[in-house]
């Protein structure tokens, strides 16, 4: 007999979380490519070639891609004239129960990173104050949405070639050189299946959930080179897929242009869609349910899926 977890909590606290909070309260987050704008640019420039692929955990629903969703992951990939920025947000499923589209917060936060890119001076060297200024401005609207999600940003600064990454959660991004791992994120979780999270709650109980501030987002700066390949990707890919599963894939990518990148691309999510799927593979998410103690008989984790893949290129002279 397969057993699984159902409806584990990945929004609420317990109540001795909540009780915590309270003394402490009274004692004081396919696109396809956009050619990068040519002001401000050198023909020599680096660039990114990149594509959107995912899948819901339920059937597909009409329009979702155009949408910039996967079931409840969000994405959005920008060009500006000084560096080209992509973002994934996962809907914490949580609120599903409480009546609540789980997605349409993370869609919302992305639609605000999407759009804070835009802002006169922006050079893509700090994902991170790019996150603070967009969750600012959806927890500042009139009515703002209820929800909460994890978030990973990535921008790559032209000039430099560098790539500068902001993670909240368990969403999280690879740069693979060679076809090997050469930097990957570090998951933030306050238990098992339980990840960091940026939340706008009901105004009545925010003390019961995970509020977490787009400032504890871990920052880093990584070098690019031409031909290097970065990846973004919701828990959704990394709970079901091995890393070393996932190198031979790209390793099998043997041209960098939009049409091999989206194949690649493509292969890696539906992998990643029949392996949670299958009730007896050892899936990395059964894996850490291990080390957590959390009864599991193994198996993937059906899950949304998204991923953004991109390769470093320069233009030709």
């Amino acid at each position: 007999m397969i057993t699984r977890l159902k409806n584990w909590p990945r929004l609420l606290k317990t109540p001795l979380q909540i009780a915590r909070h309270s003394i402490q309260q009274f004692s004081h987050l396919a696109g396809h490519y956009e050619r990068p704008p040519q002001s401000g640019k050198s023909s020599r420039d680096p660039y990114l070639v990149t594509v959107v692929q995912g899948r819901s955990k339920k059937p597909r629903f009409p329009g979702e891609r155009a949408n910039q969703r996967f079931g409840e992951d969000s994405w959005f990939v920008r060009s500006t004239p000084l560096a080209e920025v992509m973002g994934v947000a996962d809907g914490v499923g949580g609120w599903r129960d409480v009546g609540v589209d789980a997605g349409r917060f993370a869609k919302e936060l992305m639609t605000c990173c999407s759009g804070q890119t835009q802002r006169s001076g922006f050079d893509g060297r700090s994902p991170r104050n790019l996150l603070i200024a967009s969750f600012q401005e959806l927890t500042h609207r009139e009515h703002p949405v209820v929800g909460s999600s994890t978030a990973c940003l990535a921008t790559m600064h032209r000039k430099d070639c560098t790539l500068y990454t902001a993670n909240l959660g368990d969403s999280g991004f690879l740069v693979v050189r060679n076809g090997r791992v050469l930097h990957r994120s570090v998951e933030q979780t306050h238990d098992f299946n339980t990840p960091y999270q940026l939340t706008v709650p009901p105004e009545d109980r925010k003390e019961c959930y995970y509020c977490d501030k787009p400032e504890m987002a871990v920052s880093t700066r990584h070098s690019l080179l031409p031909g290097d390949l970065v990846l973004l990707a919701t828990d959704g890919l990394f709970d079901n897929m091995p890393e070393s599963m996932l190198l031979k894939i790209l390793n099998g990518l043997k041209e960098r242009g939009e049409r091999d990148l989206l194949q690649c691309a493509s292969q890696v999510v539906e992998k990643a869609r029949e392996l949670s799927l299958n009730a007896t593979f050892q899936s990395p998410f059964a894996i850490k349910a291990r080390q957590h103690n959390v009864s599991y008989s193994g198996g993937g984790k059906p899950d949304d899926i998204t991923l953004i893949l991109a390769s470093v290129e320069v233009q030709s002279a």
